[in-house]
């Protein structure tokens, strides 16, 4: 199980570097709007970037990394751009989308705050801080889910239904990807590594659909 595990890590790893790839191509080559493909490379490039100093921090110390550290910085900024690719491309959503983001988000963290918190503090110790760590990427995650269905919703008709359809399935992935994370975190007789690298896996293959489909078509979108 744990060497399937670590497959599925280097897989992933492999994956994010070549949508990494792709994205920053689309910038360089000016596919328009060339505004929303640099938001969404920035934000795989704060995944890189977070990945790399997680690493390197146990790696230099040679101690597990806190759940709730500066490494997080990176992380939260992914969620900042991905969310901002989604409220304004191709145009800007409405404040009644900001709404219900916000209604959904609190929901999800009282969930997680009731599900979770109790059973981490006695597995793991630690305190409401350290547990922010772990509750904060579910509660993200359920606003992005929440932003790219209305924004499905709203280009529905419109040529930008494919770009939003596919950052829906990616975020979507990602989200239930961080959710089985925070399970098998909390609840270790559940874990075994391999769920969560599976839907980290499939979202980057959405994201690399949404960019490959991009560098193929043969004329450069227009912001209509």
């Amino acid at each position: 199980m744990e060497t399937i595990s670590q497959i599925l890590q280097a897989v992933g790893y492999l994956l994010l570097l070549v949508t990494l790839f792709f994205f920053w191509r689309l910038v360089v080559r000016r596919r328009e709007p060339r505004s929303f493909w640099r938001v969404l490379a920035l934000a795989r490039t704060m995944n890189l970037f977070g990945n790399i100093a997680w690493a390197a921090y146990e790696f230099i110390t040679g101690t597990a990394l806190a759940t709730f550290s500066a490494v997080d910085l990176f992380f939260v900024l992914r969620y900042v751009l991905v969310g901002s690719a989604l409220w304004f491309y191709p145009s800007r959503l409405s404040r009644k989308v900001g709404t219900w983001v916000g209604v959904v988000a609190v929901v999800v963290a009282a969930l997680v705050w009731a599900i979770y918190f109790r059973p981490a503090m006695a597995t793991n110790g630690g305190d409401w801080i350290g547990f922010l760590g772990l509750a904060l990427y579910p509660i993200l995650d359920s606003a992005l889910i929440v932003l790219a269905w209305w924004r499905v919703r709203a280009s529905s008709e419109s040529f930008w239904h494919r770009n939003a359809l596919l950052l829906f399935c990616a975020v979507t992935s990602y989200g239930i990807a961080n959710v089985f994370n925070l399970t098998e975190y909390v609840f270790p007789p559940l874990s075994s590594g391999i769920l969560p690298n599976v839907f980290w896996i499939l979202m980057d293959v959405f994201l690399l659909t949404l960019a490959l489909g991009a560098s193929g078509r043969k004329r450069p979108e227009t912001n209509r």
